[in-house]
């Protein structure tokens, strides 16, 4: 390899590298993005990386949210797993929504110069991918995990390929690195989804070895991709394995609660295993929305859509005396969705690309990247095609685990960017051979595209542009100083124009890609100014529609964001009390849609979708209830009330029972309905404690008097100690919240070890004897030390595997071994 062939790949990462800091200028200026979901991290992780700084460990429980709960999903488990460096590097070494972006454009660029593409078009293609809208509209609503899988995909897709093509070294080692980063990455969803597609291709590819009889090709390469796949598994043991343990005590893992007692919990956790049909589906796409995919204002934008003051909309609202300036947002989405922050647009240009591919990409690769793209698009309309998606739902091993089955389309511009580059590479061989035959491959392909642009434009005249909520949206937007109904014409005109004026757009795009084809293939242009070209067109479709979401404006000074989330007074007034252990029960706010309290406190309320399944439970049936012993019996020490200005103030609750108490009687029950209706009944919680069947063994014979003291001494997120004294045995009852058994949490008694139990549905309690004793209870999951050893292995192992897919090859070459087959001529 001499410098002449590394030029191409040094002058894409220069490119890369320009782009993104062109592109998100300010964040090299010191500033970055408020992100919705980022404010909520950050007080869901307040006391997870308290701790860290404190101690420089991690800690895998925290108090600070729902009561307790693991911190397993709340901050990934990545210890022991070496590919983070992996990953630093991928990125860049940048952070912020550059490192995303360039990740993105250096995966797809590696995955096409692995499988042959021409480097000056795998630039093209890169830049055009890494920039999609949607990409940019997940970023900054904070779903940072959900881009980060995505941009490691086309890294697991070369590897497929490679060894499909006999590469299997560099094919097993690509795609366990792929895989083993988008593992780490944390967005199983995105994963899974991309998973659904492969079988596309690997029946493709069983088919064709079979017809050329050379299956023990096909039974290397699926080997080759087995072991990888294993590696990158082990990779990520740390947080898979605990994960896995996790889930079922989540609300994905089903209903604790049957009959009655059921029908108190949310459709969250109504199914005996994963979550509710009903609740999975609520993000479902509708028509409309999927031609917000090639024409991004179809179903409106976003929920507050800018628009300019001449619509009709805008003169409308200065007409109602309203201050209107240039531009104005308006409530113009009108798809299925409950609400969006902006269109899942796939791009003009990738959409004529990937018409083009359907026609030229070999047989394997059509089947699987254009069925792959219709197998997303079909997930994403959800409860919208039920007739297919429910038996999918129901038959599928986890895919009732999620939700916001519309997201399945983010994966959408890569595989139709990838057909469409794949295509082009092997159109380009064939017309040097062939040159009338791809004549006829863009004929073809030119008008299909044309004919679906039109009809897309002429859709405009038949489409429905209202929507049900629009006078109740109009009325939230107006603050309800006119009637809303004067506002519904002018808003579905507005609508229309901006549906047709962005169909024409789109249809635009896709005739200067077809140009450009078209002057290629007579001759007139070469490779470099048609890849050249290519990249203005993309970079000039998507930056346009990226303008509408993301701006230079929109970033603001790091020292702003961060500080974001300010103690009130009577957040400061709480934060006097010396307890390391209160709770803190705000009643501004949703308890499942607040962790800004975690900021500050530890809540009974939080921010997460794999919240405990019982705590949830206590939600639904208690808590929003505002039931005082359930309140009571979490040590909820204080209550912010809102006043009528909306400032806090802090009420101290003298009812709360504390970090632990003795009880005088145990009440026995006959299962979950029970112990759980049994919450409600029970005249006083602190004396009573509620004992399941799994349980009552433990607490035989035991006649508690609830005299002595409890109280806490240290306290760690991880690690709490107790002082007990008693002149007899007693059952002590603790306000923490019960996971397990057997799942991490360990009590010891004077050192000795004791066993924990399960009270009150949702907490812990010991038996301890009498006399003066302390109590330890530290949190150490088995997964946790298993999976980290683990991973440090498997991460280890392929990352000397890609450093012998990188050395091997080069001894290979100068040892005077012929090379494989060329990729590109079956790509």
């Amino acid at each position: 390899m001499n410098l002449k062939s590394l030029l191409p790949h040094l002058l894409a990462l220069g490119l890369f590298l320009v782009t993104v800091i062109v592109v998100f200028l300010p964040q090299f200026q010191g500033k970055s993005l408020q992100q919705g979901d980022i404010v909520q991290y950050r007080g869901a992780s307040s006391e997870l990386r308290n701790y860290a700084d404190r101690t420089g460990e991690r800690t895998n429980w925290t108090n600070g949210m729902f009561g307790g709960m693991p911190t397993y999903q709340i901050s990934t488990v990545a210890d022991g797993n070496v590919l983070t460096v992996a990953k630093r590097a991928f990125f860049g070494f940048l952070t912020g929504p550059a490192g995303y972006v360039f990740s993105g454009m250096l995966c797809f660029y590696l995955m096409m110069c692995f499988v042959g593409v021409n480097p000056w078009l795998a630039i093209a293609g890169a830049v055009t991918v890494g920039l999609a809208t949607n990409n940019i509209v997940l970023y900054g609503a904070g779903h940072v995990s959900k881009l980060g899988v995505i941009t490691f995909l086309p890294l697991v897709a070369a590897g497929v390929l490679l060894a499909f093509r006999q590469r299997y070294l560099v094919g097993g080692a690509v795609f366990a690195l792929g895989m083993g980063l988008a593992i780490l990455t944390n967005h199983p969803q995105m994963l899974y989804y991309f998973g659904l597609t492969l079988p596309l291709l690997g029946i493709a590819e069983f088919v064709r070895h079979l017809r050329q009889k050379t299956l023990p090709v096909f039974a290397k390469a699926m080997g080759a991709l087995l072991v990888g796949l294993g590696l990158a598994l082990g990779a990520g043991a740390s947080n898979l394995l605990t994960t896995t343990e996790y889930l079922p005590q989540s609300i994905r893992g089903g209903a604790v609660l049957t009959g009655a007692a059921a029908g108190e919990i949310s459709d969250e956790s109504a199914k005996s295993g994963g979550l509710d049909w009903d609740y999975a589906m609520q993000w479902s796409n509708g028509f409309k929305d999927l031609l917000a995919t090639y024409a991004p204002l179809a179903a409106g934008g976003g929920s507050g859509q800018q628009v300019s003051k001449q619509t009709d909309f805008g003169q409308a609202m200065s007409r109602a005396g309203f201050r209107v300036l240039a531009t104005i947002p308006a409530p113009l989405y009108h798809g299925s969705l409950p609400f969006t922050e902006g269109p899942i647009y796939l791009g003009a240009v990738i959409f004529a690309l990937f018409v083009f591919g359907l026609f030229t990409a070999s047989t394997p690769t059509r089947v699987w990247l254009g069925g792959g793209t219709l197998i997303v698009i079909i997930l994403s309309l959800g409860k919208n095609a039920e007739f297919i998606n429910r038996p999918l739902f129901d038959l599928l091993p986890l895919l009732d685990n999620f939700r916001t089955p519309n997201s399945a389309l983010s994966i959408a511009t890569f595989l139709m960017g990838a057909l469409g580059l794949l295509g082009i590479n092997r159109w380009l061989t064939l017309r040097a051979v062939d040159p009338l035959r791809a004549g006829k491959q863009l004929r073809q392909a030119g008008l299909t595209s044309a004919a679906l642009g039109i009809l897309v434009v002429l859709l405009g005249f038949a489409l429905d542009f209202n929507s049900p909520q629009d006078l109740a949206q109009l009325g939230r937007f107006t603050g309800g100083q006119i009637d809303a109904a004067v506002l519904v014409s002018p808003l579905v005109a507005t609508r229309m124009d901006v549906y047709t004026s962005d169909a024409l757009r789109s249809l635009l795009f896709v005739g200067l890609v077809y140009a450009v084809l078209y002057f290629w293939w007579k001759g007139s242009l070469s490779i470099l100014p048609a890849a050249a070209l290519l990249a203005v067109l993309g970079l000039a479709d998507f930056v346009g529609v990226n303008g509408r979401y993301l701006t230079h404006d929109d970033f603001k000074p790091n020292r702003v964001v961060n500080n974001v989330v300010q103690a009130s007074p009577a957040d400061q007034q709480i934060l006097q009390d010396p307890d390391p252990n209160y709770r803190v029960l705000n009643l501004s706010r949703a308890l499942d849609q607040d962790a800004l309290t975690s900021y500050f406190h530890k809540s009974i309320g939080g921010y997460s979708a794999v919240k405990l399944r019982r705590y949830q439970d206590l939600i639904d049936g208690y808590l929003s209830k505002r039931d005082p012993g359930v309140i009571n019996m979490l040590n909820t020490k204080y209550f912010l009330i809102p006043g009528e200005d909306g400032t806090l103030t802090a009420q101290a609750n003298p009812q709360a029972f504390g970090n632990a108490w003795l009880v005088d009687e145990i009440t026995l029950v006959d299962g979950p309905d029970a112990e759980f209706a049994a919450l409600g009944t029970t005249a006083d919680l602190k004396r009573t404690a509620i004992i399941g069947p799994d349980f009552a063994p433990a607490v035989s014979a035991l006649d508690p008097s609830g005299q002595g003291s409890v109280e806490l001494t240290a306290y760690e997120p991880n690690d709490l100690s107790y002082r007990f004294s008693s002149p007899s045995e007693q059952l002590v009852v603790f306000s923490e919240i019960w996971y397990g058994p057997d799942l991490g949490w360990e009590a010891t008694i004077d050192g000795e070890p004791a066993e924990l139990l399960r009270a009150n549905y949702a907490l812990r309690a010991l038996r301890v004897p009498a006399g003066e004793h302390t109590i330890r209870m530290t949190f150490a999951p088995r997964s946790y030390a298993l999976g980290r050893t683990i991973s440090l292995i498997c991460s280890v192992l392929i990352l000397l595997g890609v450093v012998a897919a990188i050395v091997y090859p080069l001894l290979r070459n100068r040892g005077g071994a012929a090379g494989a087959t060329p990729l590109n001529a079956t790509a």
